[in-house]
């Protein structure tokens, strides 16, 4: 039988797409690739919160050869590129893969402002069928955080400290020297992880006055006018050079 399947992030997004998605087929199965080693530990809390809301239990997936972001780095000597992130791919994208059956109709939590990445995604995958609730109902971002309100669920910690999404802790696709600084200052230890990292790589992550720079070398109060960076970490990844 065809399948339902709602790809959950710990986003707010996907949570309220996923909750549209079983209002229509309540058999739809709401599917978690788990990088909770990388990820805020809150997101525990919020998944917990989410399965009460939907009434349903969220599949995890994972990996079958990596554990962590750190242990794609270490294998793989790449951290990201022009094209995206290995960690995407390995953490993410091949879950997605080994678990998706041809005729699944799958849901992705793309709210109204990402219609040209939904449009995107179908151009790359097009034996795949997609549905995209939000978009169909002309949801925005702020229309899900205000769902998510109404239901009384507290938004993920990263929300709460002011990121723009959840992703991993220290995301290595991220460019902005805001967020960045960010990190240093919510989460030290993942910043000096992540210097220590691009120092061995020779890895730039970061820019400055609009030039590539190394962690090691950003001044700890530079905050350029990118705070509003969408660091894009789904399973639509742009990652050519890296899929298998």
């Amino acid at each position: 039988m065809t399948r339902t399947v709602a790809w959950f992030s710990c986003g707010i997004a996907s949570t309220i797409a996923a909750k549209l998605a079983l209002a229509d087929d309540p058999d739809t199965l709401v599917v978690y690739c788990d990088t909770s080693a990388d990820e805020h530990p809150d997101n525990e809390r919020y998944i917990a919160d989410c399965e009460r809301w939907l009434s349903t239990p969220i599949t995890r997936i994972q990996s079958d050869r990596y554990s962590s972001v750190d242990d794609v780095i270490a294998a793989r000597r790449f951290m990201s590129g022009v094209v995206g992130a290995p960690c995407t791919v390995e953490l993410k994208k091949r879950p997605r893969f080994a678990f998706q059956q041809p005729d699944d109709v799958q849901v992705f939590g793309y709210t109204v402002e990402e219609t040209a990445r939904a449009d995107r995604l179908q151009q790359n995958d097009p034996g795949v069928t997609f549905w995209f609730p939000l978009i169909d109902r002309q949801i925005t971002k702020a229309d899900c955080h205000a769902a998510l309100a109404s239901a009384g669920i507290t938004q993920p910690a990263m929300y709460r400290l002011g990121y723009n999404n959840n992703n991993c802790l220290g995301c290595v696709k991220a460019s902005s020297a805001t967020y960045w600084n960010r990190i240093r200052r919510d989460f030290p230890d993942v910043f000096a992880k992540r210097v220590a990292q691009s120092n061995e790589l020779g890895v730039k992550l970061t820019r400055v006055n609009g030039v590539r720079t190394a962690l090691a070398d950003l001044p700890a109060d530079y905050l350029a006018p990118d705070d509003d960076e969408q660091i894009s970490c789904g399973l639509d990844c742009q990652t050519s050079l890296f899929t298998p």
